[in-house]
């Protein structure tokens, strides 16, 4: 019995020594500072103690809750002091990974288990000590080698990958990884952990292991994945949220590629165009070709009036019954008196029209002292209504107006790539390759030219003042701070040379220099003090994100880049005064550059290549393009002068008739041309006066556009008034009276009919919503009619009054000399001759159009082909404005654009503002609809957000967003020694972390659940936040990322914020818009989300204030036209077209059949425009769309008399109608719009600008020939086919003899063959 109990003694004995040995420890307590300022841990090679302090065991539960087992049964390897150090240092990775609780918890366990395992001596082993400082004798531990479970570091590193920091829009292993996130490998967040960290207290080597059989050898700990919640006996938290872990974030949707429309692997809109055309044509030829071919010919013997335009000669046909044809025969009779007598008047009284007139349009034009031009594009092209506009002005008046952007790209001339050793760290004996940028030599000269930039001053002499960069600025940290916000990776090195060339080395290897601080920075540019002993931080206190300041990269290769990018933030401001000083400096700033380019390019010219910078810089301003659009306005005043020019001139030398050579000075009707076309300015000037009385600021569209419109309109009216008061010369009319209100009685309903179509439909066009387009319209509305009004009255008066000097053989331009013609008694006996356009009308064009029936069939099947065609290719118009077109070709800001699309790696910063009390900000349930970290709603912004983050290709986001919610919680939460909230123990003032102050006290704060503040900490506490400057000890203070992001009432409540990221790089319209279009549709979703859990109902508006959530971004309201541009141009043409045809269809006697033909020419019109529009790559946008609206008036014109003509003219067919339709009209419609514009619109392909080049010659040029072919060939044909039936009128004579005393003997015969098309006449010049 008493060896038995010698033997349990001695088992109990050696089992106690075992478990002793295995549970002894490496180091217990501090030992103290050693010669690196590091503190060190005393070595001790006994077992764990218990720890009674109850400091530290509240510490320890809290930091280390995985080795923590209750007050009473706690062993450690750690001393309070110890503990108390961890938890410290735990602070500051709690503000980079505390927003993941799993990630964090995993992060915690490795180093809970190196600090304060009970059993060290398994996984933990010293490789180097040293000698106490504090206690003399006592060996201290230097370096330890720790041995993990191989995927016990691989599940920390899963956790930890994507979690964010969002003040640096970044996450947060690109920091604690020494490498990007993403390519961070277990092994490289280790060695950073523990070697390469410069807050690391001595090495750490980790070393892995994966033999299970050593399973006694490493430290192995359960982990959780970020999707788990985190669920321990002292923690219970929710899982990561989407942002911070990508499997917690919903299956995406699946990518379903836009679809193209296809039919037999063609383009289906085509194949539909093809067939519809294909059954168009095999109708129209079935019914129209080759039934009447089995028809006999015949020759029919009319008797009509001798006077071809006559619309009033009665016929001995039989009278046709109905209600349509009386309202038809009333319209046109009312009508003829009514321009009859007014056209009487005229003649009669020309002083009394001109006093009348004059002073009508003088007071009008008066209305131009008040004339303001509105430039302002946002003005111009963005409703006031309109999202976009609402957007921008919410957030210019809660966060002040996007800033001011000064931008240098900056390109190496030497491309070529550079490899750098250095001996340790990064790791021994490393290679590293850099880019073009990153040559020493390179960065200093850029150093120097930024120096220069930056001290550049501007004079403001009616201020008397001078403008230095510091007065315009903006500086976030203002006033601890007062550099200013310039991002440039020279501000990795303070924009400080010595910075730049400091380097640490032994005389032969390079440890540490500028290229390894750049790395760091890169890499983490929060970091404060780097191995160099720099801060990553600019000179202005803010992070530089190497995304930002480098071009031209692959992936997060930043190393890789060949450009560099400096970006200077100016103020913006509604002060004008403001604007006015930083537009001062910015002016300075472009000659400087200038001068600084064109002193490179002559020194590279001459071959001094060693006094050239060694590198190419394109460079801009704010208000560069303000600037060369005016330059090129003003250089392009001379095209436009000759092109006008070239239209007035040939209208004042073609209008006359010449009857010989012995009295040309007298047939020429200069005077009357010019009056007439001087009646098209004045109409303009009326115009614009009239709308300047109303407070209508115009464009410069106006003056670019209108008068075009005006002169193709005005213009067509003069050319037909007076060529057809010269054919009433063959009637033998008593008086020139008369002759002329005989004229205006037969042309004057037509004239009144294209001119109210088209002076209806630009007004109802004003009711577009595009601002631009809306002045156009009014502007275009009034000139019209005015010009219609002055025609038909001023000019009527003039051209009696050059009448009256022509029968008195004055010659024009010198009405006072009198010349006698001896022959011109013999003239006037001699038969007349038309002119020579009329001639070739009526002998060669009627014949070649309409004097074969298969020609007739062949081309009007070609113009339904080509009108099918040009409808089926309206969805390829490319919808925007390249930038480059509005740049002369000269300019300097198209070199900067090259640099934007070929270098530049980001896009514009976009904004998810937060309406104003759209959200109660102290409610945690609230909270969760905007957060991204642990316990947030999976679908709050954040969230979603972090989702479209996935699919960058549709949603064109480049960067998470920062997020001020999320930062105000972890600085709230910050453990880290001192905490980031402090407050003075007696004055209540905050104190930041760098203040040392015994007063300053840790915010007293009740956290609720998922530690969140309570309501009145935290309105109580957000006005310390933003006010607390970024630092090594606090780097998410937000004063320098969020001061103006979030707009406080009374220092407490939140009113309204936003958050803050990237889109991707955008370099085409279709970019743009699709990036408005997705961060709209983000917005809306996340709108829709926070009504619904707010149980409030949600619906599409174009309000702003029924979106909780709308984005903001500086280009939007410039883009914002084209989300909706095919919409209100349809509407704009619903409302032109709807307006030609009630008018049309009025003013003929609601002729519904001449309406409906004139209309459907206009719209094949307007169709094959959109087809000259893809064909020559023209894309929609408000410039095009204005000269589409406006094509609508001189389609109307180039169809509406010959239609008109056609309807009221008498003959047997609907052929021979269209023949003398052509014959009469045409050769007007020809001189008065082809003729005239052909040679000012082919004047305006020689304008510097590219704008005027697509949007002005060619669109016009385009409608001008479209138009002409339309009206002179298509038209004509139309009418052939399917024109309406003749017109009764009653007997002209009748009425003439009524308003005369008078008569004249108007008959004649006129033989028409129906089927050729040959048109006699006994007396061959009458027709």
């Amino acid at each position: 019995m008493i060896v038995l109990k010698f033997f349990i003694y001695i088992f109990c004995f050696l089992l106690y020594h075992i478990a002793a040995e295995s549970d002894h420890c490496i180091w217990y307590g501090q030992c103290g500072i050693n010669s690196q300022g590091k503190t060190t841990n005393c070595e001790y090679n006994g077992t764990a103690q218990l720890l009674t302090d109850e400091a530290a065991l509240r510490t320890l539960e809290t930091a280390c809750g995985m080795i923590y087992n209750g007050s009473n049964d706690t062993y450690t390897c750690c001393a309070p002091d110890q503990i108390v150090n961890m938890a410290n240092q735990f602070g500051m990775a709690k503000l980079m990974l505390g927003r993941c609780p799993s990630c964090y918890y995993n992060f915690r366990s490795l180093f809970c288990a190196m600090t304060c395992g009970v059993d060290h001596s398994r996984y933990l082993s010293v490789i180097e000590t040293g000698t106490s400082s504090k206690y003399p004798g006592r060996v201290t531990v230097e370096a330890i080698n720790y041995t993990l479970a191989d995927d016990f570091g691989q599940r920390i590193l899963d956790s930890c990958r994507d979690v964010l920091y969002p003040g640096g829009n970044q996450h947060s292993l690109d920091t604690m990884c020494g490498q990007p996130y993403d390519k961070c490998t277990k092994e490289a967040f280790m060695e950073y952990l523990g070697l390469t960290n410069p807050a690391v207290p001595f090495p750490i080597h980790i070393y892995f292991e994966n033999d299970t059989k050593k399973s006694d050898t490493f430290y192995n700990q359960t982990t959780f994945h970020c999707d788990e919640p985190l669920v321990t006996q002292y923690e219970n938290k929710t899982a990561c949220g989407c942002l911070d872990c990508l499997k917690s974030c919903r299956p995406l949707p699946p990518d379903v590629p836009d679809k193209e429309f296809r039919i037999f692997n063609m383009d289906g809109w085509v194949v539909i165009a093809a067939i519809f055309a294909i059954l168009l044509i095999t109708t129209f030829l079935l019914s129209m070709v080759v039934i009447p071919t089995f028809r006999k010919r015949r020759t029919i013997l009319i008797a009509p009036p001798t006077e071809e335009t006559s619309l009033l000669r009665p016929t001995v046909s039989q009278r046709r019954k109905g209600i349509f044809l009386r309202i038809r025969r009333y319209t046109e009779q009312h009508l003829e008196r009514i321009f009859f007598r007014l056209g009487l008047f005229c003649a009669q009284h020309p002083f009394i029209v001109f006093f009348i007139g004059g002073i009508i349009i003088t007071g009008l034009s008066c209305g131009l002292l008040k004339f303001q031009v509105t430039t302002d594009p946002v003005k111009l092209w963005s409703a006031k209504s309109s999202i976009a506009r609402q957007q921008k002005d919410y957030f210019d008046k809660h966060f002040k107006p996007f800033y001011r952007t000064t931008q240098l790209i900056i390109i190496p001339d030497d491309q070529t790539f550079e490899t750098f050793d250095y001996l340790s760290p990064p790791a021994p004996y490393a290679e590293y390759t850099f880019g073009p940028v990153f040559k020493l030599d390179f960065l200093s000269r850029v150093l120097d030219l930024q120096t220069a930039v930056l001290s550049l001053t501007a004079d403001v002499n009616d201020k008397n003042r001078t403008v230095h960069l510091s007065d315009i600025c903006f500086k976030p940290l203002e006033p601890d701070n007062e550099n200013c916000t310039v991002f440039s990776i020279l501000q990795y090195f303070q924009n400080s040379r010595e910075n730049l060339y400091k380097r640490i080395d032994d005389g032969f290897f390079t440890w540490f220099d500028y290229s390894t601080h750049f790395i760091s920075c890169s890499q983490a540019p929060t970091t404060t003090n780097d191995s160099l002993g720099l801060s990553c931080f600019g000179d202005f206190g803010g992070t530089i994100n190497p995304f930002m300041v480098l071009g031209n990269y692959s992936d997060t290769a930043y190393a890789n880049a060949t450009a560099l990018v400096i970006t200077i933030v100016i103020e913006n401001s509604n002060d004008p005064e403001k604007v006015q000083l930083a537009e001062a400096w910015e002016k300075v700033f472009l000659d400087y550059m200038k001068n600084f380019t064109e002193t490179q390019k002559s020194l590279r010219a001459a071959g001094y290549w060693n006094q050239t910078a060694n590198f190419t810089v394109y460079y801009s301003a704010e208000r560069s393009i303000q600037d060369e659009l005016n330059r090129q306005s003003r250089s392009d005043i001379l095209t436009i002068i000759i092109s006008y020019s070239i239209m007035f001139l040939y209208v004042t030398l073609t209008l006359g008739h010449i009857r010989s050579w012995r009295t040309c000075l007298i047939d020429l009707k200069i005077s009357v041309g010019f009056i007439g076309v001087l009646f098209v300015l004045l109409s303009v000037m009326s115009s614009i006066g009239f709308f300047s009385y109303c407070g209508i600021a115009g464009t410069l569209i106006i003056f670019e556009v209108i008068p075009f419109l005006v002169l193709a309109v005005g213009v067509d009216n003069i050319f037909i008034i007076v060529q057809h008061f010269e054919h009433t010369k063959d009637e033998n009319l008593p008086s020139i009276e008369i002759r002329l209100a005989t004229t205006i009685s037969r042309i004057g309903p037509s004239i009144l009919l294209t001119a109210s179509s088209e002076s209806i439909a630009f007004l109802l066009g004003a009711l577009t919503p595009m601002p631009a387009v809306q002045i156009f319209s009014l502007y275009a509305f009034m000139a019209v009619f005015i010009d219609f009004l002055l025609q038909i009255t001023c000019f009527v008066s003039a051209l009696a009054l050059d009448a009256r000097r022509q029968e008195s053989n004055r010659p024009d331009l010198c009405c006072c000399v009198s010349m006698s013609t001896a022959s011109s008694s013999n003239e006037s006996n001699e038969p007349k001759t038309k002119g020579l356009l009329h001639q070739i009308f009526t002998n060669v064009w009627t014949p070649l159009v309409l004097g074969n029936s298969f020609i007739r069939a062949l081309i009007f099947s070609m113009f339904i082909i080509i009108t099918c065609l040009s409808l089926s290719i309206l969805h390829r118009i490319p919808i925007g404005l390249d930038q480059k077109l509005s740049m002369p070709k000269d300019s300097y800001v198209l070199d900067y654009f090259y640099g934007l699309e070929n270098y530049l790696s980001v896009g514009p910063p976009v904004y998810f503002i937060v309406n104003e009390d759209a959200i109660d900000y102290k409610n945690i349930r609230e909270q969760d609809l905007l957060c991204g970290t642990s316990g947030c709603s999976p679908i709050s912004l954040l969230g979603q957000i972090g989702e479209t983050l996935r699919q960058p290709k549709r949603y064109y986001l480049a960067q998470p967003p920062s997020s001020w919610l999320d930062d105000y919680f972890d600085w709230l939460q910050s453990t880290n020694d001192p905490p980031c909230c402090r407050i003075n123990n007696r004055t209540h003032e905050f104190c930041p972390a760098t203040m040392n102050n015994s007063l300053c006290v840790t915010c007293p704060i009740q956290f609720l659940e998922n530690q969140r503040p309570s309501p009145d900490d935290f309105q109580k506490y957000i006005q310390y936040f933003l006010i607390d400057n970024p630092g090594e000890k606090c780097p998410k203070g937000g004063h320098a990322a969020y001061h103006d992001a979030v707009e406080l009432v009374n220092k407490t409540r939140v009113k309204t914020s936003y958050f803050m990221g990237f889109h991707s790089v955008l370099k085409t319209s279709t970019d743009f818009i699709g990036a408005m279009r997705s961060a709209n549709e983000i917005a809306k979703n996340i709108s829709k989300t926070i009504l619904i859990n707010q149980t409030h109902p949600y619906h599409e508006s174009n309000k702003l204030e029924d979106y909780p959530v709308f984005p903001y971004s500086v280009f939007y309201v410039f883009y914002d036209q084209y989300l909706t541009i095919w919409r209100d141009l349809i509407v704009n043409l619903t409302y032109s077209f709807t307006a030609v045809f009630l008018v049309t269809c009025i003013l003929l006697g609601f002729d519904i059949h001449t309406a409906f033909l004139i209309l459907l020419c206009v719209f094949m019109i307007i169709t094959n425009m959109f087809g000259v529009m893809y064909l020559w790559h023209i894309e929609l946008n408000a410039i095009s769309v204005v000269n589409i609206i406006m094509s609508v008036g001189i389609a109307v014109e180039f169809c509406a008399h010959i239609a008109r003509y056609f309807a009221v003219r008498q003959g047997a067919t609907r052929l021979i109608r269209a023949k003398i339709a052509l014959a009469e009209m045409g050769s007007s419609v020809f001189s008065g719009i082809t003729l005239t514009k052909i040679g000012g619109v082919v004047v305006l392909a020689f304008a510097k600008s590219q704008l005027f080049q697509v949007f002005y010659f060619r669109m016009y040029f385009a409608l001008v020939i479209i138009g002409a072919m339309h009206g002179l060939l298509f038209l004509p044909i139309l009418l052939s086919y399917f024109g309406p039936q003749s017109l009764e009128l009653f007997d002209e004579e009748k009425r003439i003899r009524q308003l005369s005393a008078n008569h004249v003997d108007l008959s004649s015969e006129i033989n028409i063959d129906g089927d050729e098309g040959d048109i006699c006449d006994s007396s061959r010049e009458k027709l």
